[in-house]
């Protein structure tokens, strides 16, 4: 037993499942890998020698392509019975976490010597017959290893070698030996008719459904839950994951739970497909309970255990070597469904054989989307196909406008608007949509058809109406509801939920659905939602107050009402403002409906350093003690009248749209998603690369007193006066302090840093003690102030003057006079209620701000 005295010595046969083991004569030499998800994901690669099994731990894997090396660590020898061994070792114990056998079945060594003299010389020679592995590999100790136990794993062969698919009496005994041990369905690829060797590709575009409307049971056909979620790609690539959208987006970094995916999944490499879901109590899938995560980098941990992410998958593109979009589907997912181990975040998503049927009479019992039908021996086919069928229990379609019928009695702009869906290249008529407009949606619609007016019709076929028609190029997309077919294939019932700017109209297109369906019964849909139509319509717990057509109501509505959500119609624009009487601030003791009031009596002043720039959303959604999220992109579900922006993303390495707060309904629906401040970049929308100010962010470090913030303030405003710039003065509403400078939008962001550090500079020469360029905190002196010039850079953003900040008391980042710096000023009592006292006792301090735009050049030469 001294061969197998240090794997004796690791562990506690009393807590874990590992064999115990002991040393077997020769035989028929085996090896297998194991995929060991312990705290660091690695592969143990173990070989046959002398009765036990010599092992080493291989970091990222078997070497893959001729010549590759891999490192591999030699550890202590492990008993025969390892090689059978799966599951989990407990936490606490020696190499705790998850085993999965990868590969298996037997070798030979080349060469006269034994396996066992080889690795004592330093040098293993062999040629491995498993299902993965197959071909001639090395090990060879390196000669510079400080400990002596690391190794080189290099591959000699290519696995589609013809050698390796010789016959021989080894790899004969070997599949039998495996085919024996196994009787459960395969857990290789290579076993699999259809798999083609191939390296993983770099893109895949997803498989798509028909619509159908006629739900059928036949044994040639698997049926699905259909999950009402993200649909979503998985790239798993040695111990981590990268998850696509449909549209090809990185969203890996808005469900950071799903990565546990790469320790879950048995293989190196795999395509995986499926939808993430936000499940309800009940366990369905609704996809108003995933809108709060869509765009969200990061997401905190509380929204995480609030809108819970879980990834069901449901099909297997590639694994390891191997493509298998030309495998049967039940095969492939028979295969998902070995290598998956199941968690509270990645699930397999199952299916009945031949039910279809009945599938869908559970589905409308659960008050599910619907469900998918697949051939079970139907290949992956990245466009919509016949081999998969959607049928739905709620219908929704994004169409394409092309004209619009003149207004009828007392309607105002448009009477309704001439749906399509491109079949090839004609667009086929499918009826008109004139239900689901507000005045304000009537107005804004008429404005973009006016805007695309030609004088004949984009269809293939004249509609013939009674109505006056209008025809427009067919660039609309609308999201439309609706009950069922016509048997001319027009919609019935159709109700406009919504503009679909992300959408191309040529992807709107003809499906295939049989008419004739029997309406289904009434379920709000979630699309209203998602195009911007305000709260949820069948939250029981929403009391509505009617709707709102004025600020000053609203303003009394908020300050004196009590209902839980209401609908305002202010400048034109229908805004939706739900959960009101959520606590948001304990001391004061202010609800959302407070905070919103605030908004709207401070707009006037707030808007000026606002409008038209890019806003970075810092969302408190239950107040500022259920923690807080910071989200860029635009949220899907924003109203059409919301004016963005397309910008550039580094982290998306693709462009994404930020919020513009231009108005005060802007500013409202903003604060209504949880923005309990407001967070705008320095520059303006038309010219991202030139701020229009800039600004000295004071940080104090813990424990500073306000006084000395005030003290180094001072002396940056004389050094700005010396110099002949104007500067306006503001608490940050916290512990530090803000000053700006207005400049002509001739600067680059560069050139702002440049001299917001030189000014620093100036200052810490007369402040030494106090003034600090270290911006990690833990490296500050007690004491002191950082002047942060680096934060004057494109996409940082500032919390704007009037601005209310998520801390106990309610703070206002409020303007400040030039004398009140030179005495006992306090942030904490420029609050929420000071605010307005302040305006109407002084005014407002920056009214002429945006009067006061300098150039620099003279300063600068001063300054540097």
């Amino acid at each position: 037993m001294r061969a197998l005295e240090a794997y004796t010595r690791k562990r506690n046969f009393g807590e874990t499942t590992e064999p115990k083991g002991r040393a077997h004569p020769a035989s028929l030499p085996i090896f297998v890998v194991q995929r060991h998800a312990a705290s660091h994901l690695h592969f143990d690669f173990r070989l046959q020698v002398k009765g036990t099994l010599a092992s080493w731990a291989v970091p990222k894997g078997p070497p893959e392509e001729i010549g590759e090396k891999r490192l591999a660590i030699h550890v202590e020898d492990h008993p025969i019975e390892y090689a059978k061994f799966e599951g989990d070792i407990p936490p606490g114990n020696y190499g705790a976490g998850h085993v999965d056998i990868w590969d298996e079945g037997t070798f030979e060594i080349e060469g006269p010597e034994s396996a066992a003299e080889r690795i004592e010389r330093g040098e293993l020679k062999f040629r491995l017959m498993g299902k993965r592995l197959n071909g001639r590999f090395v090990l060879v100790r390196m000669k510079n290893s400080k400990r002596g136990n690391e190794w080189l794993f290099i591959r000699k062969t290519r696995p589609e070698s013809s050698e390796a698919d010789e016959p021989s009496q080894a790899r004969a005994h070997n599949l039998e030996k495996v085919a024996a041990a196994r009787n459960s369905a395969s857990r290789s690829p290579a076993d699999l008719d259809g798999a083609k060797k191939a390296p993983m590709p770099a893109d895949v575009s997803v498989a798509l459904a028909q619509l159908s409307d006629r739900v059928f049971s036949d044994p040639e056909w698997l049926f699905e839950i259909k999950w009402d979620g993200e649909r979503s790609l998985g790239f798993i690539r040695d111990g981590k994951v990268e998850l696509r959208a449909r549209s090809g987006r990185d969203i890996t970094a808005e469900y950071p739970e799903l990565k546990v995916i790469a320790k879950q999944f048995n293989a190196r490499k795999a395509i995986v497909d499926g939808e993430i879901v936000v499940l309800d109590a009940d366990g369905r899938s609704d996809f108003t309970r995933i809108q709060p995560r869509f765009g969200v980098l990061n997401p905190p941990l509380a929204l995480q255990q609030k809108s819970p992410a879980t990834y069901y998958l449901f099909d297997l593109l590639y694994c390891d070597g191997f493509d298998l979009r030309g495998v049967a589907l039940e095969k492939r997912k028979d295969l998902l469904r070995a290598l998956l181990r199941p968690s509270e975040n990645v699930r397999y998503s199952d299916h009945v054989i031949e039910k279809g049927a009945e599938l869908l009479a559970i589905a409308k019992e659960r008050d599910l989307e619907g469900i998918i039908a697949k051939r079970r021996e139907s290949h992956y086919v990245s466009k919509r196909t016949s081999s998969w069928l959607k049928f739905k229990i709620v219908h929704d379609l994004d169409v394409v406008i092309g004209g619009w019928t003149s207004p009828r009695k007392t309607r105002d702009h448009f009477g309704a608007l001439l749906m399509g869906l491109y079949l090839g290249k004609s667009l086929k008529y499918i009826g008109s949509v004139g239900t689901g407009f507000d005045a304000s949606m009537l107005k804004q619609t008429s404005k973009k058809l006016d805007d695309l007016a030609i004088s004949e019709s984009p269809f293939d076929t004249t509609p013939r109406l009674k109505e006056t028609v209008h025809w427009v190029k067919p660039e609309l997309v609308a999201r439309v509801k609706h009950s069922e077919w016509t048997n001319d294939k027009k919609l019935r019932q159709p109700v406009f939920l919504g503009f679909q700017e992300d959408r191309k109209a040529t992807d709107c297109r003809a499906e295939q659905e049989v008419p004739k369906r029997k309406p289904p019964e009434h379920r709000p849909s979630v699309h209203a939602h998602r195009a911007g139509q305000g709260a949820k319509p069948s939250d029981a717990k929403a009391v509505s107050a009617g709707v709102i057509s004025n600020s000053t109501d609203l303003e009394t509505e908020l300050s004196d009402g009590h209902t839980e959500s209401l609908t305002a119609e202010l400048e034109g624009k229908t805004l939706a403002l739900t959960h009101l009487n959520k606590i948001y601030f304990d001391q004061p003791r202010l609800r959302k409906r407070d905070v919103l009031l605030y908004y709207l009596r401070v707009a006037p002043y707030i808007m000026p350093f606002l409008k038209d720039r890019p806003m970075v959303m810092k969302r408190y959604p239950d107040g500022i003690h259920g923690g807080f999220f910071f989200q860029k992109e635009a949220p899907s579900s924003r109203p059409d009248w919301l004016n963005t922006v397309s910008i550039f993303s580094k982290e998306r390495n693709a462009k994404m749209r930020y919020v513009l707060a231009n108005d005060t309904p802007a500013l409202l629906y903003l604060t209504n998603l949880g923005c309990i401040d407001h967070n705008p970049w320095s520059s303006r929308a038309d010219d991202l690369d030139r701020p229009d100010y800039i600004f000295f962010d004071l940080d104090p470090t813990d424990g500073t007193p306000f006084d000395v913030v005030l003290k180094v303030a001072r002396v940056i405003y004389d050094q700005l006066e010396n110099l002949k710039l104007r500067s306006f003065l503001k608490t940050s509403g916290v512990s530090g302090f803000h000053i700006y400078i207005p400049v002509e939008r001739r600067y680059a962001y560069k050139e702002a840093q440049l001299f917001a550090g030189a000014i620093g500079q100036r200052v810490q020469s007369k402040m030494p003690e106090v003034v600090t360029f270290e911006r990690t905190v833990s490296k500050r002196r007690r004491g002191t102030v950082l002047i942060d010039a680096i934060q004057n850079a494109k996409g940082k953003p500032l919390a704007a003057p009037y601005s209310l900040r998520p801390f106990t008391g309610a703070p206002v980042s409020t303007p400040v006079a030039k004398s009140e710096i030179g005495r006992k000023l306090r942030p904490e009592d420029l609050n929420v209620t000071a605010v307005f006292k302040r305006l109407k006792a002084q005014g407002d301090l920056w009214k002429s701000f945006w009067d006061a735009a300098q150039r620099l050049d003279d300063a600068v030469a001063k300054a540097t």
